[in-house]
C-alpha cells in the first residue's frame, strides 16, 4: 500500500510539474556548457533550449521568467555582466552577456550562460568609392553624407551648411573631359535654393550660372571640352529661405558619348567586418573558452535580400563570420519589421539557409517578432503581430531545426517600450513557452532513422521534424500554406491561410497504434501505416507514438 500511495503520489507531482512548467523553478546553477550532437545547447550535460529575451532592464526579468523567458540576453549600458548575470540568477533564469570592458567580473559566474557580440555586424551600411571634400567652413551632416551628391539617387539630398558659400570638391580617379554640366536642385518653401554657382575644373573656371528657383535637373553645355581631375563645386547666392542651409540632390558631368563620369553607385558594406568580429571574439574565447559565444545577424544572408548583398558578398562575408561564433542566429520580423503577413515563412526559410552558410553543427537561433511598432513601418497602416503569428512562427524555426529561439519585444510607435506584447501575446507566449520548455528534450533529440512522409489536401504546403526520445517517436508538424496568392500580396496586405487534413505516413507503423496527440487531450488510431489530421490555416500538431 505505501508503494502504492507513493506511486500514486509522484504521478501526481509529475502532472503538477508538467501543468505548471519547468520555469516555475530556478535554473540549476551552471557547471558547463558543451555543443550537443544534433547541434542543441548542453547544460551540464543535458540539453537545454534557451527562449531569450532581448536588452531588457533586470527590473523585467522577473515578469519575463513568469512568461516563460530562461535566458535574458544582452546587458543594457549601465548593467554590467555580473549585474546581469547577479539578477538572472535571483529571476531564476540565466544569462548572456556582453563582455565589454567589465566581463572578466561575470567569468565562471554560475548563471552565466554565454557572451554576446555585438548585435547585427552584418547589418548594412552604404559604401562609395566617391571621394568628395567639403570646404573646411562648411558644416558636414552626417545623416546626408557628400557622397550622395554622385550616387544616382535623384530623389535624396545632401545638406550644404552654409548655402551661400557652401563649397565641395569632387576628386576623381583619372582626369576626364566633359561636354556637360548639371545640378539637381531641392526645393522647399522653408529653405533657401542655389541661386549662382560655378564650376571650377583643377582651379581653372569651368561655368558659372544662375540657376532657376525649382526642383529637378539643370543642365548647361559648355562653350568648349573641359579637362579635369578634380571638379569644385560652390554656391556664391541663393534665394531666400528661413534657414541659412540649403540642400543639393545631384552633380553630373557627361562626356561626349553622353556618359555621367561622376557617377559613383553605391553598395552595401556591413556595420563591422569578419576581421573586428574575429578580434573580438578571440579576446573573449582568451579570456574565458568555458562560455559560447553567441552571434546575430539580420537576414541579408538570405537569398531574398539579395538586393543588398550579393550571393558574392554573402559568400565573402558569412563563412568569415561564423568561424568566430560559437552559436549563431539572426532576427526576421515579417511584419513589425516589414508589414509583409505573406513572409510569415521567412524565418524558417532563413534557418535552413543560414545553417547553409555556418555548417551543419553550428547552434542556431532566431529573433521572433511579438508585436507591431517599429521605426520602419506607419503605425497606422502596420497590421497587429497576433499571438497566432508568433505562434507559428516559432514552431517553423523550431521543425527547421533551430535550437533556441528569442523574442523581440522592443517598440517605438506609438510611444518607446521594451516591453510591448499585448496581454493576449503575454497569454500566449506564457502557454507557448511553457509547452516548448515541457517537449525541449523532444525537439533536440536526434532525428528519427524510420521514414516518415506527411502530404496535405490541394498540394497545400507543410514541413515536420521527426525525432526520437525515450523510447517514443516525436512528429512536431505544421501547416504552413499561407494562401493561394500569398506571393503576389504587397505591403500591408493581409493573407488567407487555408486549413486542409495531412496524410501522415510512418514506416513500420502497426495498424490500430494509438498516436498521442501531445497537448490536445486526443488520440488517433492508425491505419496501414499511415494517420490522418486536419490541421487548420497556421496550425501545427505534435504527435508521440510509443512509450
Amino acid at each position: 500500500m505505501q508503494s502504492v500511495l507513493k506511486t500514486g503520489l509522484l504521478s501526481i507531482i509529475m502532472v503538477l510539474a508538467m501543468a505548471i512548467g519547468s520555469y516555475a523553478g530556478p535554473q540549476a546553477a551552471i557547471r558547463n556548457v558543451t555543443v550537443g550532437n544534433h547541434h542543441e545547447l548542453l547544460v551540464n550535460g543535458k540539453p537545454f533550449l534557451p527562449i531569450m529575451s532581448w536588452l531588457q532592464a533586470p527590473k523585467n526579468f522577473a515578469m519575463l521568467r513568469e512568461l516563460g523567458f530562461n535566458t535574458f540576453t544582452g546587458n543594457q549600458r549601465e548593467v554590467t555582466a555580473k549585474m546581469q548575470c547577479d539578477a538572472a540568477k535571483a529571476a531564476g533564469g540565466y544569462a548572456i552577456a556582453e563582455f565589454g570592458k567589465d566581463g572578466q567580473g561575470a567569468i565562471g559566474h554560475p548563471y552565466l550562460l554565454g557572451w554576446i557580440l555585438g548585435d547585427e555586424p552584418d547589418n548594412p551600411r552604404t559604401g562609395s568609392n566617391a571621394v568628395i571634400e567639403p570646404a573646411k567652413h562648411m558644416k558636414v551632416n552626417a545623416e546626408t553624407p557628400y557622397t550622395r551628391l554622385v550616387d544616382g539617387v535623384t530623389s535624396s539630398w545632401t545638406v550644404l551648411d552654409p548655402l551661400v558659400g557652401g563649397e565641395f570638391t569632387i576628386d576623381l580617379n583619372k582626369p576626364v573631359t566633359v561636354k556637360k554640366l548639371a545640378i539637381w536642385l531641392t526645393a522647399s518653401k522653408s529653405l533657401r535654393v542655389a541661386k549662382e554657382i560655378e564650376f571650377r575644373g583643377d582651379g581653372r573656371l569651368v561655368l558659372k550660372t544662375t540657376l532657376v528657383n525649382r526642383r529637378g535637373s539643370q543642365s548647361f553645355d559648355l562653350r568648349q571640352p573641359a579637362t579635369f581631375k578634380a571638379l569644385t563645386v560652390k554656391v556664391l547666392s541663393a534665394y531666400p529661405g528661413k534657414s541659412s542651409w540649403g540642400s543639393i540632390g545631384e552633380v553630373e558631368a557627361f562626356d561626349a558619348s553622353g556618359k555621367n563620369v561622376l557617377l559613383s553607385k553605391p553598395y552595401a558594406v556591413p556595420k563591422r567586418s569578419p576581421e573586428e568580429i574575429a578580434t573580438v571574439y578571440h579576446r573573449i574565447k582568451a579570456a574565458d573558452p568555458s562560455r559560447p559565444v553567441f552571434l546575430t545577424f539580420t537576414g541579408m544572408f538570405m537569398k531574398e535580400y539579395r538586393n543588398k548583398y550579393n550571393e558574392t558578398m554573402q559568400k565573402k562575408l558569412y563563412p568569415a563570420y561564423a568561424k568566430d561564433c560559437d552559436v549563431a542566429g539572426f532576427d526576421e520580423y515579417p511584419i513589425f519589421g516589414y508589414n509583409f503577413p505573406s513572409h510569415l515563412n521567412w524565418p524558417a526559410a532563413g534557418v535552413d539557409q543560414l545553417q547553409q552558410w555556418v555548417g551543419p553543427n553550428k547552434p542556431i537561433y532566431v529573433w521572433i517578432e511579438t508585436h507591431k511598432g517599429s521605426k520602419w513601418v506607419t503605425f497606422k497602416k502596420q497590421l497587429d503581430v497576433l499571438p497566432k503569428h508568433t505562434r507559428y512562427e516559432v514552431w517553423s524555426v523550431l521543425i527547421r531545426g533551430a535550437t533556441a529561439i528569442g523574442y523581440f519585444t522592443h517598440a517605438w510607435q506609438p510611444k518607446f517600450t521594451e516591453f510591448a506584447p499585448t496581454a493576449e501575446m503575454q497569454s500566449e507566449l506564457k502557454r507557448l513557452n511553457n509547452q516548448i520548455t515541457r517537449l525541449a528534450p523532444a525537439i533536440l533529440a536526434g532525428r528519427t532513422r524510420r521514414k516518415v512522409t506527411m502530404q496535405m489536401t490541394d498540394g497545400l504546403l507543410c514541413h515536420f521534424k521527426a525525432t526520437e526520445y525515450d523510447g517514443a517517436l516525436y512528429l512536431f508538424a505544421q501547416n504552413t500554406d499561407l494562401g493561394p496568392n500569398a506571393s503576389k500580396l504587397r505591403q500591408g496586405q493581409d493573407i488567407s491561410p487555408r486549413g486542409g487534413v495531412a496524410t501522415i505516413t510512418i514506416a513500420g507503423l502497426k495498424a490500430g497504434t494509438k498516436i498521442k496527440v501531445v497537448d490536445e487531450d486526443r488520440t488517433i488510431t492508425t491505419s496501414n501505416g499511415r494517420f490522418t489530421d486536419r490541421f487548420g490555416p497556421l496550425a501545427e500538431h505534435i504527435y508521440r507514438i510509443g512509450k
